[in-house]
């Protein structure tokens, strides 16, 4: 009995701990956020000459500091104040999940309309700064993101030079963003390799080359090699997991069930190793006409990414008129959107247009970005003119054409992706 009462005691004790210690991480989760917003917006207003930089940054540093510290104190506080009879049960304990929304609604509740409307975006360093080829970050890319805060940049061929040089740019990019960015490219291995090519790495196998193995732990092993340099190049996010079903060399093959455990494992390879993975290209890359009951094969490789994970999935700009009876692009409809990837597929990650670039010849910049937020997207891919479809956007939410809430619908699933797993490396644990 004794024993019992003992084990019984141990337990609650755990629980007590265990959500001080989650208290704790919210304490310094809110002071990391709330703290490195106004250090970094103080950066970027003080980019005058290198001197006012580095006084800006150490005064950042050390208000982060401060505030950590205090958090740490209040900790302590509390579990010095704790006694045995506190009543705390085991519900009351939050999940990682519940702690990632508390410090996704912390950065989005600092963020002003129009930091979040430019967070929906994901452009060229071109479109950024103007410029025809970009190939390091300095001043005019530090006063370009803190006019346009948005919410990733991608990067490609003309891009990279050597290593040195990509390091030194993604790292500094990332630096004067106010906010967590996707550094993105597509990298699908083989000869297309983007990145590896750039770079002169020795090649991974491709996608067909994969496929036709048919060994999907290997589709794990080149995915976590792809990861691990893109990673360490600083790249977060790979928009290369092709999901059709295709014989072209950057797709895993045409049958489904080959191609559907490529690319779940695809997906676990990238993100075990630090990049987000991005399938492509939802649902069918041209209108074969097919309604959704004659979609199922094409649709099971996706299906099968979202079952791994996959952080990001990118609609096509072709139409779907077999489900939607027009020839609305995909990426502009909310039948497809929201009715089959949502809904059927059960899908609640980020959705990311393909490159509007390819609609311009039927909407303006503006009209494409506004029709794919009321669709359901949650990111703009590449639009004909970022600027217009930017200022398309603002001006539809300041006037009430699209609610600030939608967009912070949005906000949340680009910022859980952003986040996931760093609550314990936030909090030292």
């Amino acid at each position: 009995m004794e024993d019992k009462m003992n084990i019984s005691s141990g337990s609650e004790r755990d629980v007590r701990r265990e959500l001080r210690r989650q208290r704790r991480i919210k304490a310094q989760i809110t002071a990391y956020v709330i703290t490195g917003f106004l250090g970094v917006a103080a950066v970027s207003g003080s980019f005058l000459g290198v001197k006012s930089v580095i006084k800006a940054v150490k005064a950042y540093n050390a208000s982060v500091e401060e505030a950590v510290a205090e958090a740490k104190q209040v900790g302590a506080e509390q579990a010095a104040v704790a006694s045995p009879e506190e009543n705390i049960t085991e519900s009351e304990v939050q999940s990682t999940d519940t702690m990632l929304d508390h410090v996704v609604d912390t950065c989005i509740s600092e963020m002003p309309l129009e930091d979040k409307v430019a967070g929906l975006f994901m452009i060229s360093p071109e479109q950024l700064t103007g410029a025809e080829a970009v190939i390091k970050a300095g001043a005019v890319t530090q006063d370009a993101l803190s006019t346009y805060a948005v919410g990733g940049l991608f990067y490609v061929s003309k891009n990279i030079k050597d290593e040195a040089q990509i390091k030194d740019m993604l790292g500094s990019t990332m630096s004067m963003s106010k906010y967590p960015m996707f550094i993105a490219t597509t990298e699908v291995g083989g000869e297309k390799s983007l990145v590896a090519n750039g770079l002169g790495l020795e090649q991974v196998a491709s996608p067909a080359e994969l496929g036709a193995a048919g060994n999907a732990d290997e589709a794990f092993n080149t995915a976590s090699r792809v990861a691990d340099y893109l990673n360490g190049y600083g790249f977060n996010l790979n928009i290369g997991v092709n999901a059709n079903l295709s014989d072209s060399g950057v797709s895993f093959g045409s049958d489904p069930q080959t191609v559907s455990a490529m690319v779940a494992k695809t997906v676990e390879g990238l993100q075990s190793y630090g990049v987000s993975a991005g399938l492509q290209y939802f649902p069918e890359t041209m209108d074969s006409g097919s309604p959704i009951e004659g979609l199922q094969d094409a649709l099971s490789p996706f299906r099968a990414g979202i079952d791994a994970g996959a952080s990001m999935i990118m609609v096509c700009t072709a139409s779907s008129m077999g489900i939607t009876g027009d020839d609305t692009p995909s990426c502009l409809s909310s039948t497809v959107i929201q009715d089959v990837l949502r809904g059927q597929l059960g899908y609640d990650g980020i959705i990311i247009t393909d490159s509007l670039a390819d609609l311009a010849g039927r909407y303006s910049s503006a009209d494409a970005a506004i029709a794919a937020i009321q669709a359901g997207a949650d990111m703009i891919f590449l639009p004909e003119n970022f600027v217009d479809a930017y200022e398309g956007l603002l001006y539809a939410v300041q006037n009430g054409v699209i609610s600030e809430d939608r967009i912070n619908e949005s906000l949340r699933r680009v910022y859980r992706v952003k986040y996931a797993g760093k609550v314990e490396e936030i909090a030292g644990e």
